[in-house]
């Protein structure tokens, strides 16, 4: 199968809760939401959530749902807990527009302006 990348993503900073939802008092936990898509979202947490795990997003304005794809420690940084949104919780920018925005087009292929060093 072939798994290519989203033709939208968005690099941001925000200030987020990210809470398991599989758990009784699954408490939130303050965390920097760092790329948001359509379907997924990653978010830098001090604390590891398992794969698989249910979790919640929570921002100032909004909520978003999904289930944990991977958690990967950072030895400076925490953990980096990438979430598959749930389809009824998919994300645009008119719901929610995160701080610090920075768009990644990958909808169309880009090609180098720069010529092909010689001697190769």
């Amino acid at each position: 199968m072939h798994h290519s990348k989203p033709a939208h993503r968005f690099l941001c900073s925000e200030v987020v809760f990210l809470a398991r939802t599989d758990q009784v008092n699954g408490c939130a936990f303050p965390s920097n939401l760092e790329e948001i898509g359509e379907d997924f979202a990653e978010v830098l947490a001090d604390r590891a959530f398992p794969g698989g795990s249910a979790v919640r997003i929570i921002t100032k304005t909004s909520m978003l749902q999904g289930l944990v794809h991977s958690c990967s420690r950072d030895e400076l940084l925490g953990f980096f807990v990438r979430i598959k949104l749930q389809p009824e919780s998919r994300w645009s920018p008119d719901s929610f527009m995160p701080k610090h925005m920075l768009t990644l087009d990958y909808s169309t292929p880009k090609a180098s302006a720069l010529k092909m060093a010689s001697g190769y």
